[in-house]
């Protein structure tokens, strides 16, 4: 019948966007939509539209405004032409996606927890769960955006590719990985980021190749292995230039600035900045915007501009304070107390929290197994947060970060 044809074609679509092919990807959404609309069956050519818009125009068009806006709608319209099929979808749920990037959080949110609340059976709680998930992560909730990870890979990481559906997993491993990082848990970062490479690998898929050399070049940052950090960044940009990816290829110039300001190649760095702030703008992506002005005030402060380094920095500040982003505006606040020259209660040469509990401890005379023991790390985990240490503090022995902590009051 007209509706099997349409739905072969709408996976047809899915697929070939996940291969990275989004021009013929189109095409076949555009027959999909068609022939849903040949039998006027309007939740359909709402799914359809909305899916071009998730998993085509988003990751291959973001700076694309006029098209993404009439898909998301055109969604809007259909559904609401749908009637009574569409009890557990309010049609203002199409424009999700955009509400996201371009920063109405509030909306977002009641939008998202309509659709994920117990007993709604709509196909789009996955993605419904995600953006609850991404939002909790900025506005400090990680236990919420953990129990939205859980309540769809309950394996965790073990979960089998194939469990759940591909592009629905992939942002929650890569989130999964940075609420790790967050935390200091390299090993538990690990895990979710070769989960989502070998989804990447069992599917074929290029679309999140990109985010995930991000994933890994985060991951070596915080691990103090900064070679490969950049390594990894490098890989990041190239796989978000071919296709074109203008949100992934945002993210992979800023985090390029931030490793070429730390490695004082000061012109390096701006260039790429400079190309990501001019991407947040086309995609009108708010928070992306505001990341990106932090990065730029970091390299104004390390080159002798203050004033424009807090300029910046305030500016990132009116973003994020009507967002409730409290987890950039914390970033915001160290920086500012950077630029005037003092130092935050605790923060010493750019060690993490966690990065201080274990120089802590190790000052103390514990050994690497009796710190893993009294933090619930691992070893290995301990050994990696070292490394880091020694990487920023520029010494090699635990002698030399011992005198470090006693010279600046650790202990």
């Amino acid at each position: 019948g007209t509706s099997g044809y349409a739905n072969a074609w709408r996976g047809i679509a899915s697929a070939l966007a996940t291969l990275g092919r989004p021009e013929e990807a189109r095409q076949a959404y555009a027959r999909a939509s068609a022939a849903y609309r040949a039998v006027e069956h309007h939740y359909q050519v709402g799914n359809a539209l909305l899916l071009e818009l998730f998993e085509v125009v988003l990751p291959y068009r973001a700076d694309d405004l006029a098209e993404r806006r009439r898909l998301a709608q055109a969604a809007e319209q259909a559904w609401s032409r749908a009637s009574g099929a569409l009890s557990d979808l309010p049609p203002r749920f199409a424009w999700l996606p955009l509400l996201l990037i371009e920063g109405n959080w509030a909306e977002a949110r009641e939008l998202a927890r309509a659709i994920s609340a117990p007993g709604e059976r709509t196909n789009w709680r996955p993605f419904a769960r995600m953006a609850l998930a991404l939002l909790a992560r900025e506005q400090g909730q990680p236990d919420l955006a953990w129990r939205m990870i859980r309540e769809h890979l309950p394996a965790g990481p073990a979960s089998e590719p194939g469990d759940a559906i591909l592009l629905d997993t992939l942002p929650l491993q890569r989130l999964a990985a940075t609420l790790a990082l967050d935390y200091g848990n390299l090993e538990l970062a690990a895990a979710w980021l070769e989960a989502h490479e070998r989804w990447l690998n069992w599917s074929g898929a290029v679309l999140g190749r990109a985010e995930g050399y991000l994933g890994w070049a985060a991951y070596h940052r915080a691990a103090g292995k900064l070679s490969l950090a950049h390594h990894h960044a490098e890989q990041a940009l190239a796989w978000a230039e071919q296709p074109r990816q203008p949100l992934a290829l945002l993210a992979a110039h800023r985090l390029m600035g931030e490793l070429e300001t730390h490695a004082r190649r000061y012109d390096e760095a701006a260039a790429h900045l400079d190309a990501a702030l001019a991407l947040a703008g086309a995609c009108d992506a708010l928070l992306e915007r505001a990341l990106t002005l932090l990065a730029l005030a970091e390299l104004r402060r390390v080159t002798g501009q203050p004033g424009s380094a807090r300029s910046l920095t305030e500016e990132a500040r009116a973003i994020c304070d009507p967002l409730g982003a409290v987890r950039v505006l914390a970033l915001v606040d160290d920086l500012l107390t950077r630029i005037a020259g003092r130092t935050p209660p605790g923060a010493v040469a750019g060690l993490t929290p966690r990065e201080i509990e274990v120089l802590r401890l190790v000052a103390e005379g514990l050994t690497d197994a009796q710190v893993a023991e009294r933090l619930f790390l691992s070893p290995r985990t301990v050994s990696q947060h070292l490394r880091s240490i020694y990487n920023k503090l520029g010494v090699s022995s635990r002698a030399a970060a011992t005198r470090f902590a006693i010279e600046h009051g650790l202990l």
